[in-house]
């Protein structure tokens, strides 16, 4: 964000400057010592003039530019951009059933993890379902709650909390994925001055507005636009999740009915003609050896996982750019809060860049993150 430089008139707004000149304004004939009526009686005027000037006024000159905003009066700037904040999402996934042949799982059955040493996260059938004849059934659910912490691993969702006569058991096959936080406000100031910045643009339908239309969607991170991919009138859209995995079958549906908008033309943002294909991008795997010297009280688990989510934000840049650059890995790591120096960097067991083919997308794996001797 670009730093915000105070306006001239502030300065010479401190108490004591503004209570001298108060001073030098009285007639000659009185009293402006300190500890007398009139010194004493205007000291507090002047501490809460120069508030308003250097606290208040300040304050409210940056609220009238989105690159200095925050909070309310940032959606404010959004709203004249015709942008909104993205909520907070869900996470979605499958359930795998066991049980009795033919017991039926309405839809808003609660399943939850099991847990002992934090809250649980819970789950809800989205439509009905019916245990086949294999014995089994494999159920679509969204969380309850939404946010990052409804995004849970593979087998951890075991529990039937809505009493459904006939199952045995119940277990999520993959990752619990989707599920996002509230937009801050630097994701929504840079959709703010990503608008205004192509506010002069037609919108006929090209990359930006393709992937402009995509980051509206709750859930996304990001999106790589692949026209012509299948020909003619064809347009692949490429889109991550916020937490910077691939978009979950739910992201994609809907950054497809944003887009396309099959059930209201009228809706629709892309051009008559355009066949759009909504895609998630394909893990590759990049390998990290780092040894770190530790700035004073920080322990190593934290500065790795604060690496790690650095490189995430890194990824959407390197996934544009179709290249992950050493030379950025290390800045980001140098720029890792309690990294203090590091050594021996080697990504992908090398010091080159990674060429990082259209529709991939980089999946860390930490294989040394030591201490420096």
């Amino acid at each position: 964000m670009e730093e915000f430089v105070a306006p001239d008139f502030v300065d010479g707004c401190d108490a004591e400057t503004i209570h001298a000149r108060m001073m030098e304004a009285l007639p000659d004939d009185i009293d402006d010592m300190p500890g007398g009526f009139p010194y004493d009686f205007t000291m507090p005027t002047a501490v809460e003039e120069a508030e308003l000037v250097q606290y208040h006024l300040v304050r409210t000159v940056m609220l009238m530019f989105p690159m200095w905003a925050w909070g309310r009066w940032l959606d404010c700037h959004a709203a004249s951009a015709g942008l909104a904040r993205k909520e907070a999402g869900k996470a979605f996934g499958t359930l795998h059933a066991s049980g009795d042949v033919g017991t039926v799982i309405p839809a808003g059955t609660l399943f939850a993890t099991e847990t002992a040493d934090s809250a649980a996260r819970q789950y809800i059938s989205t439509e009905k379902h019916t245990i086949g004849e294999d014995g089994t059934a494999d159920i679509a659910v969204e969380a309850v709650e939404p946010g990052t912490s409804s995004n849970v691993m593979a087998g951890t969702v075991t529990l039937a909390v809505s009493r459904v006569q006939g199952i045995t058991g119940v277990s999520n096959p993959e990752p619990m994925t989707g599920g996002t936080d509230a937009e801050d406000d630097e994701s929504l100031r840079g959709r703010i001055m990503e608008a205004f910045s192509s506010s002069s643009a037609s919108f006929v339908g090209n990359i930006s507005d393709y992937q402009r239309w995509a980051k509206e969607v709750t859930g996304v991170g990001d999106a790589v636009i692949i026209p012509e991919w299948d020909g003619p009138g064809t347009v692949k859209v490429i889109v991550t999740d916020g937490n910077g995995e691939p978009a979950n079958e739910h992201i994609r549906e809907m950054v497809y009915e944003h887009i396309v908008s099959p059930d209201v033309p009228l809706q629709r943002l892309a051009p008559i003609g355009a066949f759009v294909t909504v895609a998630a991008p394909e893990n590759v795997d990049i390998s990290y050896s780092v040894d770190v010297k530790l700035k004073e009280g920080y322990a190593l688990d934290a500065v790795r996982e604060a690496f790690l989510a650095n490189l995430g934000e890194y990824y959407k840049m390197a996934m544009q750019e179709g290249m992950l650059m050493y030379n950025h890995v290390a800045s980001f790591l140098l720029h890792t809060e309690g990294v203090g120096d590091f050594t021996n960097l080697e990504v992908n067991g090398g010091t080159g860049n990674i060429p990082l083919d259209i529709g991939t997308y980089p999946r860390s794996v930490i294989e040394r993150f030591g201490v420096m001797a």
